[in-house]
């Protein structure tokens, strides 16, 4: 009986101290202002939101602001964006990120980390998320893994 109890506390723990989750977030971009440099080189101001899933049982919405620097040759020079998350109860997380310099404008991997959160999401403060990215007109996906430090 001691070994039944024992192995469902193990798995009970296990999972809900999970050292990582998967998430699939879809949304919409909402504002995509462009500034064109003489060379060819852009540098873009955008907003988008959605809504999130993930496999620990948690979904919600987004909103994500940020800004893009392309050279002439449409790659990837720096990206920064930051984003708000609430999930189904209420509880709220602030992630903010960066692609990876030399992607394409329509796909790229990037990485985000969880800065502050409320209620479920405290315990996950610090931890890390990649994710890749592809737009299909206005249309954004965005499946990725976050680990925990």
């Amino acid at each position: 009986m001691k070994l039944i109890i024992l192995f469902n506390f193990y798995i009970l723990t296990t999972f809900l101290c999970s050292q990582e989750f998967n998430f699939k977030s879809m949304g919409t971009l909402i504002r995509n202002e462009v500034t064109m440099f003489p060379d060819g080189g852009k540098f873009i101001s955008f907003r988008h939101e959605g809504g999130f899933e993930t496999d620990i049982g948690k979904y919600g919405k987004y909103q994500c602001h940020g800004s893009i620097l392309y050279n002439k040759e449409s790659t990837l020079e720096n990206m920064y964006f930051a984003c708000n998350n609430i999930d189904q109860n209420g509880d709220s997380y602030v992630s903010m990120g960066k692609r990876k310099r030399g992607s394409e404008i329509d796909r790229a991997v990037g990485q985000t980390e969880i800065l502050d959160g409320t209620g479920f999401w405290k315990d996950f403060v610090n931890t890390t998320c990649t994710y890749a990215i592809e737009y299909i007109d206005n249309i954004v996906f965005a499946p990725g893994k976050c680990k925990k430090p």
